[in-house]
């Protein structure tokens, strides 16, 4: 009888400990301090992303036009990537600090250049551009090093000169 009572007694935790696991483990999770969309849209950064996933939701649910849409995309699209590069070229500074020099060179070579063209598409408006971002193909004007500004190799995956990975 004893033996019976102490079985039914460790089923009844088991099952106990089954159906509260998930429960405490949600607590367990709101516990932690997430992200919130708040802190990210108080940044520059954090608006132009957060006004392209508006623009994108709007769109989904029918309140924009696609010419509305695409005018807008375009703006926050470009201002979000002005930032991005901003932000990376900043990371880039304070993690070499003796290439800024030769990072600035090449810029003002690149710039000096004049517009990048894609041999399919033609003059592309992205000035520091290695890249089509319309078709993928690497640019004509667009095979610079970014950290000493040497001419890259087509097909090479790092700047003979300096050694810098190039993008992929």
């Amino acid at each position: 009888m004893t033996l019976e009572v102490i079985a039914a007694i460790l089923v009844g935790l088991a099952v106990l400990a089954v159906v509260l696991d998930p429960l405490l483990r949600n607590a367990a999770r709101r516990a932690q301090p997430a992200i919130e969309p708040e802190d990210l849209e108080e940044t520059p950064k954090g608006i132009a992303l957060a006004a392209l996933r508006e623009i994108e939701f709007d769109r989904a649910t029918g309140k924009l036009s696609d010419e509305d849409y695409s005018a807008l995309k375009a703006k926050y699209s470009e201002e979000a990537l002005a930032l991005l590069r901003a932000e990376e070229n900043a990371q880039a500074a304070e993690a070499a600090p003796d290439k800024i020099e030769a990072m600035v060179e090449a810029r003002v070579r690149a710039l000096r250049g004049g517009p990048t063209s894609c041999p399919r598409c033609g003059p592309r408006p992205e000035a520091d551009a290695i890249f089509c971002s319309n078709c993928g193909d690497r640019l004509a004007g667009g095979g610079r090093c970014v950290a000493c500004g040497a001419a890259l190799n087509p097909d090479g995956r790092f700047c003979e000169s300096c050694g810098t990975a190039v993008a992929a």
